[in-house]
């Protein structure tokens, strides 16, 4: 709605909605062997189903009110807006087993008896946000502005849930005063900037402020009874995770604007962050989220490119590079808080270190004779030759957790990336790479175990393990059911660092003059590829670089090859 000159209204009105269905059915089956088929090598005599029913729906509103006007020098500009957000959705799991055959799999058709199990819940939430934005500048050299959010999640308590978060920018771009004078020939254009603001951050359980109850199923005079309680503390001051972060820096254009580049500096605190404090156990109740951490990232961010045209010839590359340095400030008196455990990542989050860290015990190599191995502190049971040396860091003569210590950074301190566009005449040619370094990765589960579990395992493990006639082997010797040699330290830390072709895309303009016969304004055909090409040390284990540690039950991103065209009429 166009109210007057410069003075426009809008308003959006979006809804979803999101059914989701399972239904798992696990067949019963006999595996005979097939010498003597009276012999039963494998079997599973019951058949089970497990049905599951989700869906969610959810109503968006977005109402602005848009303003700008110039004068002379001046140019202003203002927004005012509200957004609300209103969501419900609702579960339901039935389970049943004992199906007469494996082709019948309706719910209803399983045993009717205490194996049987149900369960389900609904959930409502919703945002509200009243919003605004001032731009202000002065002869295009002098720019300012200020930006308000004032939010409200029904994820907080009536006394907490609305939080203030104000932001503020300014620039200066030197190049249009007149000081700068001949400098504008390999200068075009110089900017400086610095902004401050604070955002919020509401991922925090639903609920989590309630004291709520729960269904538990309890035995009276020898029968059961339904019954419920409160297993969980609530916190009723939990209120929004605030980021603070100030940031400045420069933008920069030169040689006829051939030639871009950007710096910035930044600090970012984030406070109020959401942890499990500790509760004396005489409470009864389990520990409840609560606003007490207070994590720092200070980091640069550094941005080139290039645009240039020789001729036929053109060439286009951007470049950027970050560095990000992530700290724990503050636990509030308690922690450190370690969890995870020998099998899966072990993950510390304390003052001093990086959000997560991984935490485990140091190595020094294998134990090469039985005689060296007696005179190391007893780790688990007494070692033997080509198990391996796990250091005592605090010399006390026991390897324990005491001995355990930082043993990498689940996030990277460095990230980077470039795009490539070169053209000549009809053809075009972009790439995309991207990495990641400064950080490492823990390998788990069945990629530690090496089959000692019974379980398949990689190849790299194949005649790489220790023995006496191979004693310099990569791995330690196999031990079977035994997690001695499997437990979170650095020699199951691989280093992360990665470089990646992302994207590539050849593409040909057919000339004008070929297509308009066929009656066709315009014609590419392409060929491009995704993932092609990666340089990491997690290659070896064909694992994807940018998976997060612990389990390899992800699908990895695949390699994709694409032939096409695009046709203009």
């Amino acid at each position: 709605w166009k109210i007057i000159k410069g003075l426009n209204f809008t308003t959006q009105l979006g809804a979803r909605a999101i059914s989701n269905n399972g239904k798992e059915f696990v067949t019963s089956y006999e595996i005979r062997d097939r010498v003597n088929p009276t012999i039963v090598r494998k079997a599973r005599p019951i058949n089970t189903l497990q049905e599951t029913r989700n869906s969610s729906k959810e109503l968006t509103l977005n109402s602005f009110l848009n303003y700008s006007t110039s004068l002379d020098k001046h140019t202003l500009a203002g927004l005012a807006g509200y957004s609300e957000i209103q969501n419900s959705g609702g579960s339901l799991t039935a389970f049943r087993q004992g199906f007469y055959n494996n082709d019948i799999q309706a719910i209803g058709q399983g045993t009717n008896d205490a194996t049987k199990s149900n369960g389900g819940g609904e959930t409502n939430w919703g945002l509200r946000s009243f919003f605004g934005r001032v731009n202000y500048a002065f002869d295009d050299k002098y720019l300012f502005e200020a930006n308000a959010r004032y939010d409200g999640s029904s994820r907080f308590s009536d006394n907490n849930r609305y939080s203030f978060f104000p932001s503020f920018s300014a620039g200066w771009r030197l190049s249009e005063e007149k000081f700068w004078g001949g400098l504008s020939n390999y200068v075009n254009e110089f900017k400086l900037r610095g902004s401050w603001g604070k955002t919020g951050n509401q991922a925090v359980d639903l609920y989590s402020y309630y004291s709520t109850l729960n269904l538990v199923t309890y035995s009276f005079n020898g029968a059961p009874v339904q019954g419920y309680t409160q297993q969980q503390l609530s916190s009723k001051d939990l209120t929004w995770e605030t980021t603070t972060q100030s940031n400045i820096g420069l933008d920069a254009q030169f040689l006829n604007n051939r030639l871009s580049l950007g710096v910035d500096y930044y600090e970012k605190r984030t406070d109020g962050i959401l942890l499990m404090l500790p509760v004396p156990a005489t409470l009864g109740l389990l520990a409840s989220p609560q606003n007490a951490g207070i994590v720092d990232n200070k980091g640069w961010e550094f941005a080139a490119g290039t645009r240039n045209k020789f001729g036929n010839f053109g060439l286009n590359v951007n470049l950027n590079f970050n560095i990000n340095d992530n700290n724990v400030v503050d636990l509030a008196g308690t922690g450190p808080y370690i969890t995870g455990s020998d099998i899966d990542p072990r993950y510390l989050t304390g003052e001093g270190y990086p959000i997560d860290s991984f935490w485990g015990y140091r190595t020094d190599g294998f134990f090469q004779t039985k005689a060296d191995a007696d005179k190391s502190p007893v780790f688990i049971r007494p070692a033997l030759a080509g198990d391996i040396k796990y250091v005592d860091m605090n010399n006390d003569k026991v390897i324990d957790a005491k001995d355990m210590t930082f043993v990498g950074n689940p996030f990277p301190k460095y990230t980077f990336g470039s795009s490539w566009n070169l053209a000549y005449k009809g053809f075009n040619l972009n790439m995309l790479l991207q990495g990641a370094s400064g950080h490492e990765v823990q390998l788990t589960r069945a990629l530690v175990q090496s089959g000692t579990a019974e379980a398949f395992t990689h190849k790299i493990y194949t005649n790489n393990f220790w023995s006496p006639e191979n004693p310099n082997a990569r791995f330690p010797r196999p031990i079977k059911f035994e997690t001695r040699n499997q437990v979170n330290s650095d020699f199951n830390t691989i280093d992360g660092d990665y470089i990646r072709l992302k994207n590539i895309q050849l593409q040909y303009q057919i000339p004008t003059a070929l297509t308009k016969r066929l009656l066709v304004e315009r014609m590419n055909v392409y060929v491009s590829g995704t993932n092609l090409l990666t340089f990491s040390k997690l290659n070896e284990w064909n694992l994807d670089p940018e998976k997060v540690s612990g389990w390899e039950n992800y699908y990895p991103q695949v390699s994709l090859y694409t032939l096409g065209f695009n046709l203009q009429f």
